[in-house]
């Protein structure tokens, strides 16, 4: 491409998004590196000065990767921004995250309104309640009493002791400020701090035993720390903005307090902060500025309450609840245990969570005992059996009355499913998570007329695993999207955090499996073989193997213990667990959890489990395996079907001395990245309240 063409692009929003859709990453990486008269290699990691904190570096590839993946939420933002100004700024900044020029920087900047108090926007009187998250020493709490001299009450969080000890001096003389050295987040916990005190501080990890008290903060959620309503709330919290929004919720459902969020942290922070701020209430108007001349810093989002919220709120109270039907994709119809794995962990928390009207559809294949203990509220309805014609007998007398269809895997089974419903219901949504790994991807010819009519008609398509998303990206012409198999506990809040204070220090020397023992994909024996050949070196460690053996397995286990008979006390085969508890039991005890398999259908639901519970795997080179081991942090990796490289990652891992470490990061890394609520309500975005329409959330 030429450089002026990139110009050209570049020079209005609307130009930009067409060309991250039509012109490669490649492309613009070189174009920009010969604007920039640097090596497109050099480019690539050239830091951007914001986005810093989170998962991924601010580094230019990233960015711009960002971009190109997420275009559709950046048009989103773009067409709710309230006036032309944020517009323009929201395009300056989209322009110096394609050419990192300073030049785009010094457009964006507002150098005639106080940042977090535009009054254009920003209008306060004397019932205010001003809650300052990330108070740092409490010039903007000052800045705020100075703008608005009248004011109810004004809250100040600030973490770091030292700071919240000059904040509480320097705000002294001021009444009704109440300032409380800790921290905002999701829920009540403790974390670790790093940084000099400064304002770019941040929180990161748990804390283990030998960290020190003085590092340590407290966390708390706004919803349970502050009783009264709020009516504005500024948060500068170095990249914890989501997490403390999560933790305000309630006060934004309900008292639609004014927001001023910082958004330049995180490289998604620009598009993900308003998506979820308009998935927890749709009725605010966003603006966005930026205030800083030289660099990239200081840009924030506000959030303002339409006046006609109240109408809103009715409008929504009354509209009936979404109706969503999941459809068993086999005959046998769903499986008692599928229920409290992802195809019925879906339904219940779209019920449980967004309020929707649930029923999961097929042939009565079991006892389903775990119905009322679990997923009681939604809706099971039992078809005569499981073929194709009975399931197109039930989507012709139901189809419209669904407003999204859940589907599971892109089996032949679905595709004319699909199809009918789509004629009926030509407004619903169709979700299809594809259960994919690449062996079974390569293998479809997707450029099959009914496979791709079947394609077109799913409105969200997701993997579970995140290389096997990139890799169907590049090689189908369908946005591919990652909903992870995650873990949740069906306990309260309070049982959890009571839960995981002692669950790292209850732990045993003990590896555990869990899957169908002997079966071909399982490939169990790598596990059990690998483990004879180490069993001398660890002589403290015992292996537990959980879940039914295959028949033709039985011959393999007997001949095993023949062979190592001096390991016959340390393995242990349980048998099925079909009690939760009784197998959350044996993830708490365990230190290590290995899965030895040659292949897995994205990310397995044991891997969420495994980590929830704070233990470290070991794993084969399956699709997944990065995502797994959190590139190491949370695990070490084999080549498959290889019994000495994976006894060599077992016996690293049982000799680690950080392997106490490990299984904070791999708990710490779990509850993160598995969370199966916020797992489903990100999919409930994609379905209902993302792009086109309101949510009911």
């Amino acid at each position: 491409m030429e450089k002026d063409l990139l110009f050209k692009y570049i020079s209005n929003y609307e130009s930009i998004s067409m060309m991250v859709r039509e012109v490669s990453y490649q492309e613009i990486l070189e174009t920009v590196a010969e604007i920039m008269q640097v090596k497109p290699e050099e480019l690539a990691v050239f830091p951007m000065g914001g986005y810093s904190k989170g998962g991924l570096s601010g580094a230019y590839q990233y960015v711009l990767k960002d971009i190109i993946k997420n275009i559709h939420y950046y048009d989103w933002l773009y067409e709710r921004l309230e006036d032309d100004t944020s517009k323009k700024v929201f395009t300056n900044l989209m322009q110096y995250r394609i050419v990192p020029d300073i030049y785009y920087i010094e457009q964006a900047y507002d150098a005639e309104n106080h940042q977090y108090f535009d009054k254009e926007f920003i209008q306060c009187g004397k019932n205010e309640v001003f809650v300052d998250c990330g108070g740092y020493i409490g010039d903007t709490t000052e800045d705020f009493i100075c703008h608005y001299k009248e004011y109810n009450r004004i809250y100040v969080y600030e973490p770091l002791k030292e700071n919240a000890l000059l904040c509480t001096t320097n705000l002294g003389k001021y009444a009704s400020v109440e300032v409380r050295n800790c921290g905002v987040g999701e829920k009540k916990t403790t974390m670790c701090m790093s940084g000099s005190g400064a304002s770019g501080s941040f929180m990161e990890g748990t804390p283990d035993k030998e960290t020190k008290v003085d590092n340590c903060i407290n966390i708390v959620s706004l919803d349970e720390d502050i009783k009264e309503p709020v009516t504005f709330i500024k948060m500068d919290v170095e990249g914890f903005e989501i997490p403390a929004l999560l933790g305000a919720k309630n006060h934004i459902r309900n008292a639609h307090p004014k927001l001023a969020i910082c958004t330049y942290h995180i490289i998604s922070d620009m598009w993900e902060i308003p998506q979820l701020i308009f998935l927890m209430n749709p009725n605010y108007k966003f603006y966005i500025r930026h205030y800083m001349k030289t660099q990239n810093w200081e840009t924030v989002l506000y959030a303002i309450p339409r006046e006609e919220r109240k109408e809103v709120l009715l409008h929504r109270e009354k509209k009936e609840k979404r109706r969503i039907v999941a459809m068993a994709p086999y005959e046998r119809g769903w499986s008692n245990v599928e229920l409290i794995k992802d195809c019925g962990l879906i339904p219940y928390l779209l019920y449980k969570n967004h309020n929707c009207d649930v029923t999961m559809v097929g042939a009565k294949g079991d006892d389903y005992s775990y119905y009322d203990k679990y997923i009681k509220g939604v809706k099971l309805e039992f078809l005569a059996n499981g073929s194709e014609g009975t399931k197109l007998e039930y989507i012709d007398k139901n189809a419209t009355q669904i407003d999204c269809l859940i589907l599971r895997g892109c089996y032949p089974s679905n595709f004319n499913v699909a199809k009918r419903y789509k004629e009926l219901q030509p407004q619903g949504k169709i979700y299809v998570g594809l259960d994919a790994n690449s062996s079974w991807m390569d293998r479809i010819r997707w450029d099959e007329p009914q496979f791709m009519e079947f394609m077109d008609c799913c409105d969200v398509i997701a993997t579970s695993c995140k290389v096997m998303q990139e890799h169907l990206e590049v090689k189908w012409p369908w946005k591919i999207e990652h909903i992870p198999n995650g873990y949740y506990s069906f306990k309260s809040a309070t049982d959890n955090e009571s839960l995981k204070k002692d669950l790292l220090y209850d732990k045993e020397n003990i590896i555990i499996t869990v899957g169908r023992l002997g079966s071909e994909q399982k490939a169990t024996h790598i596990l059990t073989e690998a483990f004879a050949l180490i069993a001398d070196k660890i002589p403290e460690w015992k292996l537990h193997l959980i879940g039914g053996v295959q028949k033709e397995f039985q011959d393999y286990i007997r001949e095993y213990f023949e062979r190592f008979p001096g390991v016959r006390d340390r393995v242990v085969f349980t048998g099925p667990l079909q009690d939760r508890e009784s197998l959350f039991a044996e993830f708490r005890k365990a230190k290590i959890f290995a899965l030895s398999s040659i292949c897995e259908g994205g990310t397995p639901n044991v891997i969420a489990e495994a980590l929830n519970f704070g233990c470290v795997t070991a794993v084969t080179k399956i699709d997944a395996y990065a995502e797994v081991i959190a590139d190491g942090k949370c695990g070490l990796a084999s080549e498959i079907d290889d019994i000495s490289g994976f006894a060599a990652i077992l016996l690293e891992l049982c000799m680690k001395e950080e392997l106490e470490k490990m299984s904070e990061q791999a708990l710490q890394y779990g509850t993160t990245h598995f969370n199966m609520e916020r797992i489903v309500a990100r999919l409930y975005v994609l379905l209902f309240g993302g792009i086109d329409g309101e949510t009911d959330c």
